[in-house]
């Protein structure tokens, strides 16, 4: 074969494989732009770095003071941020009923077409939190998720931080902690292999001491949970502790006590033990479920395409 022909020969076969990508490029912008309309998107609801608050009154005029003793609003502060420069924070305090702060929004039932948390939805909801003082006894310094402003039954309150129902030494150790209303944490064997939970009672505080997770540590945390169902006919629960599952809790409550949330507090608003704490980029997301018919459309209609691009 003469050096002519080999190079031609060559030009070809790559001409043939740039082709080839190009075809499947194609195939896969095709699927998109035919299975897009069937899918269904995540809605962020609140995505808060409080950054963009030039002052205190701009701060509280999202996020409302709802303390009835003053100092009645958390403090929107520099001394500590993760996304800079402001964080919000709940100072120490003996006295309660201060330095508390709500958001209010639009039901996150509405953001599902069954106007309801269905099969596959997630709700997430995640902040982050400065732990200033790792070694000392959990004090009442926390953030909320609920369902109304007065929450009262099942599965209406979902908290992250801490709670001095337990102290350092419960339930295996210096860990996070979280609480679901009407949720009685079991002091039996942990289902998960974690350190079983030593202080019990309908909505009590329970460590996030699952899965080989870390202890407290001085700094930043985030603390998430991801609300969902896999029957209709109970809440599930999953805890992470700085993008580590932490916890799992199942099967609380009933169809019933399904619940759509309205608002976000900062700040426990009882006495913290003169404990400092700090809270940073606060967000919630509304996650449905893939509609039925999109993997249903993508099967059908990838091989239709890659058919057709072989002829």
């Amino acid at each position: 074969m003469g050096l002519a022909t080999g190079l031609r020969l060559a030009r070809e076969k790559m001409l043939m494989q740039l082709t080839a990508r190009i075809a499947c490029a194609a195939v896969a912008l095709s699927a998109i732009t035919l299975i897009a309309p069937f899918q269904s998107f995540a809605s962020v609801i609140i995505n808060d770095s409080f950054d963009t608050y030039a002052n205190q009154a701009a701060f509280e005029a999202v996020w409302p003071a709802i303390g009835t003793t003053a100092p009645i609003s958390a403090v929107l502060s520099t001394a500590q941020s993760v996304s800079a420069p402001n964080c919000i924070q709940v100072p120490g305090t003996a006295t309660s009923n201060q330095y508390r702060n709500r958001r209010s929004f639009s039901e996150t039932n509405t953001q599902s077409t069954s106007g309801n948390l269905g099969i596959g939805d997630q709700i997430v909801f995640s902040f982050d939190f400065y732990d200033s003082a790792p070694t000392a006894s959990p004090q009442r310094n926390s953030a909320n998720l609920q369902d109304s402003t007065a929450p009262s039954a099942t599965n209406q309150l979902i908290s992250m931080g801490f709670n001095n129902n337990q102290t350092g030494a419960n339930s295996g150790g210096q860990f996070y902690m979280g609480r679901i209303l009407g949720y009685d944490p079991t002091t039996g064997a942990d289902p998960d292999g974690g350190p079983a939970e030593t202080v019990a009672g309908s909505g009590a505080y329970f460590k996030l001491n699952d899965f080989a997770v870390g202890n407290r540590s001085l700094g930043w945390h985030n603390l998430k949970v991801v609300i969902s169902t896999d029957d209709a006919l109970s809440t599930d629960y999953a805890f992470y502790v700085d993008s580590v599952l932490a916890e799992k809790v199942s099967n609380v409550g009933t169809a019933a006590s399904i619940r759509s949330y309205d608002n976000i507090t900062i700040g426990s608003g009882l006495s913290n033990g003169s404990t400092e704490a700090d809270f940073d980029n606060m967000f919630l997301q509304y996650i449905p479920a893939p509609e039925p018919g999109s993997m249903a459309l993508t099967t059908l209609i990838l091989p239709g395409l890659l058919l057709r691009r072989r002829r």
